[in-house]
C-alpha cells in the first residue's frame, strides 16, 4: 500500500522539513520500500555544496525504518515514537549520490520486540547500492 509524503509526516515526528521520503513504495510486515525524489531541493537541510554525501542516507534509511515501526504499531492500535539507537556495519559505496536520479531505501526488519527493532538497510539509485548497514531502534513504552 503506497503512501504519500504527507502521509509519511504525520507518521514520524520530523517535521514538513526535516522528513526525508517522499514515498512508500510497498510495505509489509517484514520489509518496506521508500523513494526519496527531492532530495536537491535547497531547503533539505541535508543537501550540502550543491550535492548529498552518502552518509546522509542513514538518516534516509532511519526514516524509512522509523516509518515501518509507526505503520506496524499504528495496526496495533499503538502509537510510539521511535529512535536510532545504533548504526552497524555501514557501507558507503559512493561518496555522494547522483542529484538526478531517485533514491530508493529498502529496511528489512531482523527483530522487533515491544522495545524496538534491528533493520537491515539499503539506498541504491536505479540498480546501483550506494550504502547500507544495520540500524537499531529504541522504541520505549510510553
Amino acid at each position: 500500500m503506497p503512501l504519500t509524503r504527507r502521509e509519511i509526516v504525520d507518521l514520524i515526528p520530523h517535521g514538513e522539513s526535516m522528513c526525508m521520503l517522499d514515498e512508500v513504495v510497498s510495505w509489509d510486515s517484514e520489509r518496506i520500500h521508500c523513494r526519496s525524489t527531492d532530495f536537491a531541493r535547497a531547503s533539505n537541510p541535508l543537501f550540502e555544496k550543491d550535492q548529498l554525501h552518502s552518509v546522509m542516507l542513514i538518516e534516509y534509511a532511519a526514516q524509512a525504518a522509523a516509518v515501518h515501526a509507526a505503520l506496524l504499531h499504528s495496526k496495533l492500535g499503538e502509537s510510539r515514537p521511535a529512535y536510532l539507537g545504533a548504526v552497524k556495519s555501514v557501507e558507503l559505496l559512493e561518496s555522494a549520490v547522483d542529484n538526478n536520479t531517485p533514491i530508493d531505501i529498502d529496511a528489512q526488519c531482523l527483530l522487533n520486540s515491544s522495545s524496538g527493532a534491528i533493520y537491515e538497510v539499503l539506498a541504491q539509485q536505479g540498480q546501483q547500492p550506494v550504502m547500507r548497514g544495520r540500524l537499531v531502534l529504541n522504541q520505549p513504552q510510553v
